[in-house]
């Protein structure tokens, strides 16, 4: 990086600000737990992190030293914002946009081209939050998410049965989780699966209630 003045230090801390807050408003406009000012703190942080390493190593050091904690650190305030609930992980996203921007705060210190490329890599990251779930939406118009809750015998043959019909009737399995009950002989099997535009409750009902082992479901 070359040699910069104080003025240039500054500039570059408002234009990491800038870009931070750009992929931190669409976080938060979206209600994610990592909004603007996280965004905002982390991106600029980042670049001061960075400008302190370089004042401070100058030509005789390695400047990178304090810039690479910065990779190992930002993972732990981005695992802050992953939460389970359920089978469910939220929060992936965010966690992902936060080590994001903490690159791009490091790109911003460095200066020159580099700038241009924290500027450019900003228009990808806010145009990939903004763009992508839509295109996901398009893609996935025609298929909905279920979650199934089957009581079956223990035993590995009444679940293939159950895999079986979901199979039979273009169901894809997403999450599939199996817990036995109190008594010991029975299971609950809790599925989290996608299924087909049309698809046919009452024919995929009848499979499974044919089904040697199955002793009653529930749909969520």
């Amino acid at each position: 990086m070359p040699d910069s003045n104080l003025w240039d230090m500054i500039l570059k801390l408002v234009v990491s600000l800038a870009l931070g807050g750009a992929v931190g408003l669409e976080r938060e406009t979206h209600g994610r737990p990592a909004g603007l000012r996280t965004h905002i703190l982390v991106c600029v942080g980042s670049t001061l992190f960075a400008l302190c390493s370089y004042t401070v190593a100058g030509t005789r050091f390695d400047p990178g030293r304090i810039s690479a904690q910065i990779v190992t650190g930002i993972g732990f305030l981005g695992a802050g914002t992953i939460m389970r609930q359920g089978s469910v992980v939220r929060g992936l996203t965010t966690a992902a946009s936060i080590w994001t921007v903490a690159a791009i705060g490091v790109a911003v210190a460095i200066g020159g081209e580099m700038m241009l490329v924290a500027i450019a890599a900003s228009v990808l990251v806010v145009g990939t939050l903004n763009l992508i779930p839509h295109l996901e939406r398009r893609i996935l118009q025609r298929t909905s998410e279920r979650i199934l809750t089957v009581v079956v015998a223990s035993g590995s043959e009444p679940t293939c049965r159950v895999l079986a019909a979901l199979s039979k009737h273009a169901a894809r399995i997403r999450v599939l989780g199996s817990e036995e009950t109190a008594e010991g002989a029975r299971q609950t099997l809790r599925i989290r699966l996608r299924v087909p535009e049309g698809f046919d409750d009452a024919a995929f009902d009848a499979d499974l209630l044919a089904s040697e082992g199955v002793f009653s479901y529930s749909w969520e």
